[in-house]
């Protein structure tokens, strides 16, 4: 069984003792029901992770002892960020969740023309909290120990001119040249343009072409767009990442 692992936006070094946040404090004592004595792995982001025991629990209150450090490094030789046209409740959730899970380092919420999602200032923060919290704890459960880098929601004209030195591509049905047919530069950062539920207008699929950003055909049927990011996510990290075996 597999041990519980955490993330603390702490500095963390061996010798220690540490007082868990909130959040973790409410996990471990009330929802694992843990006991002191118990063993789990602690991660600050900043590259690999700690070993740690429980010294003191309650459901106020859970201290740790910082033990061995391990050098241990799962992240994508593949620079990829997702820019994601905001869908709709748990269907941008479930894809920010699987887009962590499948090593991308950043995610950008962009605001498109046939986005349904409509948010104010005030929104803005409450959904951008929403999403951290569903990396981080996408960090915890994959073994990552670094978190993705995630921006606020952005309209689509602002945001594609801050593409020009990345390789983008776009999902377009007219597509005809193969995936592993394409020459990425190396060490090149990739960007997954992918539009909201109805998919991005006939505009902005021409102000992304004229970008740079390629077109990418996943094959005859229509997608949903929360399927057609884990499924565009998979495909690049298959032929230039780290997912082992050409399963496409």
């Amino acid at each position: 069984m597999s041990r519980t692992r955490l993330y603390q936006a702490i500095p963390l070094q061996t010798g220690i003792t540490v007082e868990l946040d909130e959040q973790a404090t409410h996990h471990l004592a009330r929802v694992l029901r843990a006991q002191a004595g118990e063993s789990l792995v602690v991660f600050n982001g900043e590259g690999g992770e700690y070993t740690a025991s429980i010294l003191h629990v309650d459901k106020k209150k859970v201290t740790v002892q910082i033990e061995n450090f391990i050098d241990r490094d799962v992240e994508s030789p593949l620079s990829l960020c997702l820019a994601q046209g905001i869908s709709r409740g748990e269907k941008m959730d479930y894809t920010i969740q699987k887009a962590v899970e499948l090593g991308v380092t950043e995610i950008v919420p962009i605001l498109t023309e046939r986005c349904t999602v409509k948010l104010d200032a005030e929104r803005k923060v409450k959904k951008a909290e929403h999403w951290q919290s569903i990396m981080i704890n996408a960090c915890e459960q994959s073994g990552r120990t670094k978190i993705p880098h995630l921006l606020p929601p952005i309209e689509f004209n602002r945001w594609l001119p801050t593409t020009k030195n990345a390789q983008g591509f776009v999902l377009a049905p007219t597509a005809t040249m193969p995936l592993e047919k394409i020459n990425l530069k190396k060490e090149s950062k990739v960007v997954l343009l992918i539009g909201p539920e109805g998919g991005l207008s006939a505009g902005e699929l021409q102000q992304a072409s004229m970008a740079g950003f390629l077109p990418l055909n996943l094959g005859p049927r229509i997608l949903r767009t929360e399927t057609a990011a884990v499924a565009a996510l998979t495909a690049l990290q298959c032929y230039f990442g780290d997912l082992s075996g050409k399963v496409l």
